[in-house]
């Protein structure tokens, strides 16, 4: 009896995907850049995404380590590392994406906006010459080391909106960024949420599902939520504080308890929670977690190419993983249902789903 009980589950379940169909997924990877043969991860990826044009993959930042790509670099290693992951899918079908992390600014260093530059510069060109992306030509965004947000429509039913985190934790005496029509830093902010805040609106009026992604988490139980006293203590609230004007506290900003980092996860949060269903992907701690914040769903999925451990519990979290280099999916159903899947190298595949929610009407099917 078992046995046919079993038989009827499963028979039930491919009835009720067969029935309920994915029209779009995203597929959601970070921290990939380790090496010049990409991740075990990465191949398992390109496994799952290629053939699947109704589908997109977003690259969440620190590209390249240990410090992004440089134009006139002696050492061209760098260069081989990013493009070894754009050749990686040179056949794929679908839409591809990167945005850029804290190391891909050279790890908060000087000269960070022309090596972001240069990144971009890297991976427009490959894809314009080198392969068959939708978007051939236009997959680095947000474009010019600018903030953002950038914001794409993939089919007729979902909204990807790009933002570069770390763009907000850079900028210093000698480390400077840039911004759009001769703003202020303040300026830049203000019409960055103010743009963020009508990219989601308009996503809800057109019944979408909005993903916005950014290489910095809001919320994570990984290495970047460590309080790190009494170090950060004397950066912040001594004399000390005057080292931090040229930059040199350029680790510790990585954190979220941070001051600078505080501040772009208040104002984030300040937009993302007045609307309902958005997912917000990252990547930056290297390992998986899924966690929830009133209606925005949090995704953390940086163990592209590295794994480390998740040793604080600050935010209740409900789905974790740290043993296993893997990434997230995200899919879009006919019926309007959102799904998340995880998917591992040791377990060849996916091994964790849950439904998150569901969209207010029923989507588009494809043609």
């Amino acid at each position: 009896m078992r046995i046919l009980a079993f038989v009827f589950l499963l028979l039930g379940g491919v009835l009720k995907s067969q029935s309920d169909p994915i029209i779009h997924s995203v597929f959601l990877i970070g921290d990939v850049g380790r090496d010049t043969i990409p991740s075990e991860a990465m191949f398992l990826l390109a496994f799952e995404a290629i053939g699947n044009e109704n589908s997109s993959v977003v690259l969440l930042g620190d590209n390249v380590y240990p410090q992004g790509n440089m134009p006139k670099a002696n050492e061209k290693r760098a260069d081989r590392i990013l493009l070894s992951q754009l050749e990686l899918f040179s056949t794929y079908t679908g839409s591809f994406f990167i945005i850029p992390g804290n190391h891909d600014w050279r790890a908060g260093k000087v000269k960070g906006l022309q090596a972001i530059k240069f990144q971009e510069q890297l991976s427009n060109d490959f894809s314009k010459f080198n392969s068959i992306h939708q978007n051939a030509g236009a997959i680095y965004l947000p474009h010019a080391g600018l903030p953002g947000p950038h914001g794409v429509d993939l089919g007729s039913s979902v909204k990807l909106i790009m933002l570069d985190s770390q763009w907000w934790l850079q900028h210093d005496l000698f480390h400077p960024v840039d911004t759009e029509k001769d703003r202020t830093i303040k300026q830049e902010k203000d019409a960055f949420l103010q743009a963020l805040d009508s990219l989601l609106l308009a996503a809800e009026s057109q019944k979408k599902l909005a993903i916005v992604v950014g290489h910095h988490p809001l919320y994570t139980n990984g290495s970047h939520s460590h309080r790190r006293e009494p170090l950060r203590f004397l950066f912040n609230y001594t004399p000390l504080h005057v080292l931090s004007w040229f930059g040199l506290n350029r680790l510790l900003r990585q954190d979220i308890v941070q001051p600078r980092y505080k501040k772009f996860r208040k104002s984030m949060r300040s937009v993302l929670t007045k609307h309902s269903n958005i997912i917000y992907a990252s990547g930056h701690d290297h390992n998986m977690q899924y966690l929830k914040d009133k209606q925005v769903h949090h995704i953390v999925s940086g163990s592209g190419a590295k794994i480390s451990p998740i040793d604080r519990y600050r935010y209740p979290a409900r789905f974790m993983e740290d043993q296993q280099n893997g990434f997230f999916r995200v899919n879009l159903h006919a019926s309007g249902a959102v799904t998340l899947e995880a998917y591992g190298v040791r377990e060849r595949g996916m091994y964790w789903k849950s439904q998150l929610f569901y969209l207010p009407v029923q989507p588009v099917l494809p043609k």
